[in-house]
């Protein structure tokens, strides 16, 4: 080293505190560069239910794997029947191995102001996620208690799921982040049209946010902490649920 010109030595640690403060820096960097337009602003934030549900786990497989028994000549068991039952439930086990493993999560919260809770969920997995997001459900209770029917169904789905408190035909709107690519992404706010949510958060009638609307986070499935829990293929056929889904 030349003379007079000092030499400071840098410390493993105060490397290690370099480092965090590049890696925080980037990551604002990077979620900032992501969004355009406002964000909702969350007044609450409520983790996924920590328990499994049995009665949403077949409500979702009967919608990820809807099966036919009757043949190419419309031939089959008689419907309703045990026999078709069973076939059934065998076609739906074979196409729930062929997806590969799948995870669940999932909240309960009243939408509608019946003061009965809904069941908002969603299904991570290759079989239902891809680069713009996953699959997302609402259910509310079936007639007379008649296991869970299903209100909407989302593609695209990028947690969390923002609940407004705003409504349309009665229903609180959702919101949602939509990815534009890579880089760029905005959130869109979802009406309810009468029968049902937008099937897809990036396109009409979903729009994107105008203002920062507040509302409480669910399904935030992008929290490592957040429970998810195994979507099972060989559980039994249950009955209906409870009251109180």
């Amino acid at each position: 080293m030349a003379p007079g010109i000092p030499h400071f030595r840098i410390g493993p640690a105060a490397l290690a505190t370099a480092a965090a403060l590049l890696a925080l820096a980037g990551t604002l960097q990077n979620a900032s560069a992501q969004l355009s337009g406002p964000a909702p602003r969350i007044r609450q934030t409520v983790a996924p239910i920590a328990t499994a549900n049995r009665f949403l786990e077949e409500a979702l497989q009967q919608e990820l794997f809807p099966v036919s028994v009757l043949d190419d000549q419309g031939h089959g068991p008689d419907p309703g029947t045990a026999e078709w039952r069973q076939a059934e439930i065998h076609q739906r086990r074979n196409a729930c191995h062929a997806a590969g493993p799948l995870r669940y999560a999932y909240n309960r919260i009243d939408l509608n102001g019946d003061r009965q809770d809904e069941l908002v969920a969603t299904v991570i997995g290759p079989y239902t996620c891809g680069t713009g997001g996953c699959n997302a459900y609402v259910f509310q209770s079936g007639p007379k208690g008649k296991g869970l029917r299903l209100v909407s169904q989302m593609s695209l789905f990028k947690p969390p799921l923002v609940v407004s408190d705003q409504r349309h035909n009665g229903w609180r709107d959702l919101m949602s982040r939509v990815r534009i690519d890579a880089g760029h992404g905005y959130y869109a706010r979802l009406p309810f049209n009468g029968r049902g949510y937008p099937s897809n958060p990036s396109t009409p009638p979903a729009e994107p946010l105008r203002s920062a609307l507040p509302g409480v986070a669910m399904l935030n499935t992008d929290d490592d902490a957040s429970p998810t829990h195994p979507l099972p293929c060989d559980r039994p056929a249950i009955a209906a649920p409870p009251r109180g889904l």
